[in-house]
């Protein structure tokens, strides 16, 4: 999304002037608001099911603003910049170490600018009709555009006129949507509650300014949990810090797109770490992506259901039910040695073939003792497509080791190395490929037969749906409704398994890069099938 301002959680933030005032008082021609207030906010946020709640107050006469969240948990106190000097930034919030439980701490930091007022500019609202809300007679003011990403972004300001001649907000209301299929991207609703007109030096001015200590160049991680998306002086800062920490570099006319897109996926983050699901978010390198840019990230096609190995899996129900007794409580083939380091698929949906490789690498591993082999993902992208793969436009688990079966595959040595992109076969050009002597389904829906598979042959592909929380996943348990009535989309490597706080889980190899959940891997739950997991596993047999 594109948009002039940065896009806060509820409404697009003044970042200049403390008030608009203009010649013309008709009220159907400017809203005008005034140069001191205080006011209280609720902030729902429907796609994302959370409230919060800020109190903000600004007084354009002594240059400094201030706002609390969380009732005063986390305050933020601003000096706006002078001709003289630059502003500056006081931030308060407690702190708990292994020496100290609590701590109220003060950290100090420049501010750039004018100190924010926290009210929407209305330089390009159109005014629409008057109506009653909240027993006052308000006037309504819209705005709407269509940007560059194919989406509607829909806004509306609701305020009444004091007897003062200035205005006062009520209600303002954000929706975007997506132009193909008319679906709610993001849908946040701020009322704004107990608006006052006074406002004392002391409820702006932090007694103890002396007493604040010089913020610190802490990483971005550590430094994003002191910012806040609501803030936005905070969104700049967040920003800016995250373009550093990814080495981001942006074409000008796109630098506001991006932007505003990580500003919207750091609101996803926030909300969600905030539920205490089990598992954390984080602002990855794909926080400044759109989920349709991020298809790439996927690719695999679901294998039809009467798919199965070229050999059979080679243990009955009752078999297991004799073995799952030997069966260590927890393992991981991470451990063994068996599994090269993570690899990263980058924007071509070639997820399954970095499924297959990362298979037959630690197959062969396993059954010769632990020589690790870097096998060609690329040739698999290159020359797969008569057995139902379409190079970066995705492919089938089975099919793809049907292919492995009839023809192997090179040493990326000796291929070439992945170029994230389609290419020329050139298979004929190497000297050695690896063999399997087949493929085996494991039993699905089964995870004793899975567990089984792992410890006696290695990893185990698996066709699975990632969400878009999926690719913002940090660490934790991972368990996603957002899986259910969905279709396998992408392929990964289940490579052990283990329980916490009484949550089973299975250890996943993705390939998305080591920088990406814990160190390129993802602990899914095992409760429930969880985004299909144990629906279509597949081994090779070698």
């Amino acid at each position: 999304m594109v948009y002039s301002t940065v896009f806060l959680a509820f409404f697009i933030i003044a970042s200049s002037s403390a008030y608009v005032l203009l010649e013309n008082d008709d009220p159907e021609e400017s809203i005008i608001w005034p140069s001191e207030f205080n006011f209280n906010a609720e902030v729902i946020d429907l796609v994302n099911a959370y409230i919060e709640t800020l109190e903000v107050w600004y007084s354009a006469e002594n240059n400094r603003s201030r706002v609390d969240y969380i009732n005063g948990t986390n305050k933020v106190y601003y000096v706006g910049e002078t001709d003289d000097d630059l502003g500056v930034e006081y931030t308060i919030h407690p702190m708990t170490t292994e020496e100290v439980k609590n701590e109220i701490v003060c950290v100090k930091a420049d501010l750039e600018g004018e100190q924010p007022d926290f009210l929407p500019v209305t330089d390009d609202y159109e005014y629409s009709h008057e109506e009653q809300l909240d027993g006052k007679q308000v006037r309504v003011w819209t705005k709407e555009r269509e940007d560059e990403d194919e989406e509607l972004i829909q806004t509306t300001l609701y305020v009444y006129r004091t007897d003062y001649d200035f205005d006062v907000p009520v209600k303002m209301v954000r929706k975007g949507s997506n132009l193909k299929d008319g679906a709610t991207i993001f849908h946040r609703m701020t009322n704004f509650k107990q608006f006052g007109f006074l406002v004392d030096a002391a409820d702006v001015t932090l007694a103890d300014e002396s007493d604040c200590e010089e913020a610190l160049n802490t990483d971005f991680k550590t430094q994003i949990e002191r910012l806040h998306p609501h803030n936005p002086v905070h969104v700049n800062k967040a920003f800016h810090s995250y373009k550093k920490h990814h080495s981001k570099t942006y074409k000008k006319t796109e630098v506001e797109l991006r932007k505003a897109i990580f500003h919207r996926n750091w609101m996803r983050v926030h909300a969600h770490n905030r539920k205490n699901l089990g598992y954390r978010m984080e602002l990855n390198e794909f926080a400044d992506r759109t989920a349709e840019e991020l298809k790439g990230l996927t690719g695999t096609r679901p294998s039809p259901p009467i798919a199965h190995g070229s050999m059979p899996f080679p243990h009955t129900n009752e078999e297991l039910m004799d073995l799952v007794e030997e069966l260590p409580k927890s393992y991981d083939l991470r451990f063994q040695g068996v599994l090269g380091p993570i690899k990263n698929q980058g924007s071509c949906g070639s997820c399954w073939a970095f499924t297959i490789t990362a298979t037959v690498e630690g197959a062969l591993s396993k059954a010769n003792g632990g020589r690790n082999l870097d096998l060609s993902e690329q040739s698999l992208v290159d020359c797969a497509w008569g057995f139902k793969n379409y190079g970066c436009n995705g492919g089938q688990i089975d099919k793809a080791y049907e292919y492995v079966l009839k023809h192997g595959i090179p040493l990326e040595s000796q291929y070439g190395e992945y170029i994230r992109r389609d290419g020329f076969c050139n298979v004929d050009n190497t000297t050695e490929t690896l063999k399997i002597r087949g493929f085996a389904m494991v039993t699905p829906r089964n995870p004793e037969a899975l567990k089984l598979a792992l410890v006696k042959y290695g990893p185990v592909a698996v066709a699975i749906h990632a969400s878009n929380n999926m690719q913002l996943y940090s660490s934790g348990v991972f368990y996603d409704i957002e899986c259910d009535g969905n279709y396998p989309n992408h392929g990964v490597v289940v490579v052990g398994y283990g329980e916490r706080d009484g949550t089973p889980y299975w250890i996943v190899r993705n390939s998305w890069g080591e920088n990406w959940g814990q160190d390129g891997y993802i602990l899914m739950s095992a409760v429930n099938n969880n985004c299909m997991l144990q629906d279509t596993p597949y081994y090779p047999i070698v």
